[in-house]
């Protein structure tokens, strides 16, 4: 399976088999950690992998955690766009675990028990990962329990060359399975916009941003890294009361 498949495959896994990684595994995962591309450089980010004892001890849970195996992601708060930056971080490595074979799903209902220490950046998310026990790939994208593409896509597609990544955002996934992101375009830009919670909730409208991130991972895995998000000062008003997020241009 290579990194693009993963997009189709991918699904949310809640239970494991306990069965533990092979440590060349783990190695692979922190090498690609390390390399990973950001949505945003300037914007500090620290990713760490917790077993499940460490976890368990430093995170309080608002829902049961079955892995072994967990990624913490902090980051720098207070600068624009680092919830997008850490979903665009956090679903690249979701679809690298997924193209090994490993399940994986967001953990966004989590909480640090201590503030951060000295010079630790704040929790934002976690990620728990293993081997699943009963949730195998998915292998067509009608078996994602997604919105429609003219569902989310608020006018007629520009170009016929969107259509591939269009459907790779959408296919991403999002808290609750509420899939906020929306998309219009224009010419040879794609418009990323969010569409906000039916109930007014801090918490939730900081997952969504999250959403705008991992969908936008999607699109950019899709297209192998050819293409470049802005946030743009003049981009058009969008549709429907969304908010405006990003524009995709294509890196041509």
């Amino acid at each position: 399976m290579e990194m693009r498949d993963a997009i189709v495959a991918r699904r949310s896994v809640r239970t494991y088999t306990g069965e533990p990684l092979k440590e060349s595994l783990i190695e692979q995962l922190l090498e690609f950690i390390g390399g990973i591309t950001p949505l945003h450089d300037n914007i500090p980010v620290d990713i760490e992998l917790y077993e499940r004892g460490d976890f368990v001890r430093d995170f309080a849970r608002s829902f049961f955690c079955g892995a072994n195996d967990f990624i913490v992601i902090r980051s720098a708060r207070n600068i624009d766009g680092y919830l997008q930056n850490v979903g665009f971080i956090g679903e690249q490595i979701i679809l690298w675990l997924t193209h090994k074979g490993v399940g994986s799903c967001w953990a966004g209902m989590m909480k640090q028990k201590k503030p951060p220490t000295r010079g630790e950046l704040p929790f934002v998310i976690a990620i728990q990962f293993g081997r699943s026990d009963n949730a195998p790939f998915r292998r067509l994208p009608e078996e994602s329990p997604r919105m429609k593409l003219h569902e989310v896509l608020m006018n007629q597609i520009s170009s016929p060359r969107f259509l591939r990544v269009l459907e790779a955002g959408r296919l991403a996934p999002s808290a609750m399975n509420l899939q906020p992101v929306r998309y219009f375009t224009i010419n040879d830009k794609i418009y990323i916009c969010r569409k906000p919670a039916p109930f007014d909730n801090a918490k939730m409208d900081e997952l969504q941003q999250i959403d705008v991130g991992a969908a936008m991972a999607n699109m950019y895995v899709e297209c192998d890294g050819e293409c470049v998000f802005v946030r743009q000062q003049t981009a058009p008003v969008p549709p429907e009361n969304c908010i405006y997020e990003y524009t995709m241009i294509p890196d041509e």
